[in-house]
């Protein structure tokens, strides 16, 4: 007699999970051209003029991705290939992303050159170059939320201030942060919008 499955236990909803969560764990390029293909219903070849790469590139990340969550679904560690494929595409679409970046900032008065490094995410730099034009209050404010991990009543006892006044603060950095320049994920996303 087969038992039946318990109540609480949804294997398709798990399963969806699971696959959700491979999905995010993807490289940006290989998870923003998968959700493209299989949610925006896009050719290789639309995928490849709207982010003006080549259609190789578009095809070796759509391998890339699914090889990686059948690795992530199987409990294996994924791993990068078609590295031949995907890196030159990768390269000029952060090297587009990060003179769009210049000039975003650039158009927000933000004069100080964003310190581009190979072993930091660019969303970071420019996360960077946000705080460090932010007045000295605010900059202090959500230094020590982010950095040192102090609550809200803590940065407020250290500050000699009241909480809303630091919630305040942490409002305007937010405001800062949304005008600033798109991250790499959402301005790939934008550039593979239909316009």
């Amino acid at each position: 007699m087969c038992s039946s499955p318990d109540a609480t236990s949804d294997p398709t909803a798990e399963m969806r999970a699971a696959y959700l969560d491979a999905v995010k764990r993807l490289p940006v390029l290989s998870r923003v051209i998968l959700r493209m293909h299989q949610n925006d219903d896009l050719a290789f070849e639309e995928i490849a003029r709207r982010l003006s790469i080549e259609m190789t590139a578009v095809m070796a990340c759509l391998s890339e991705a699914l090889a990686m969550i059948v690795a992530m679904l199987d409990g294996d560690r994924p791993r990068r290939w078609r590295a031949a494929q995907i890196s030159p595409a990768e390269r000029a679409l952060r090297e587009r992303h990060r003179h769009y970046c210049a000039d975003h900032l650039r158009a927000m008065g933000i004069d100080i050159p964003v310190m581009w490094k190979r072993r930091m995410d660019d969303d970071v730099a420019v996360a960077i170059v946000l705080i460090e034009t932010l007045p000295e209050p605010l900059r202090e404010t959500v230094l020590l939320f982010s950095a040192d991990k102090l609550t809200l009543d803590q940065i407020a006892a250290k500050m000699g201030t009241t909480r809303e006044t630091v919630v305040k603060r942490m409002s305007s950095v937010l405001d800062t942060i949304e005008i600033g320049p798109k991250r790499f994920e959402d301005w790939l996303r934008t550039l593979g919008a239909d316009i």
